[in-house]
């Protein structure tokens, strides 16, 4: 019973202090499959910040299927991102200024 006390008062008191939220963000690359037989074409792509990998991102969100979507870089951010709060920028500025969210 002591302990169940003791263990009970230690989450309570100490259970909130130590939790922190974290979420990564990827720059993620979306581009064009280029057709060899088509000479002249050029590769169009955009840039996206997403905290889906890329992976995930083509099953939740509609990809062409002409379009490869490519992992770029990956950075850690602390807080939340609840209420369409804005994601935390790369800590090393290397994304391009054509980023969409």
């Amino acid at each position: 019973m002591k302990y169940r006390f003791l263990l009970s008062a230690f989450f309570f008191f100490l259970g909130p202090v130590s939790a922190q939220a974290e979420y990564r963000v990827f720059l993620l690359k979306i581009s064009k499959k280029v057709d060899p037989a088509q000479p002249g074409t050029e590769p169009t792509f955009r840039l996206v910040e997403s905290t889906l990998d890329h992976i995930q991102y083509r099953y939740f969100y509609p990809v062409a299927s002409d379009e490869d979507v490519t992992y770029i870089a990956t950075w850690r951010c602390r807080g939340r991102t609840d209420n369409f709060k804005p994601l935390c920028p790369n800590p090393k500025g290397q994304n391009a200024p054509e980023v969409t969210q």
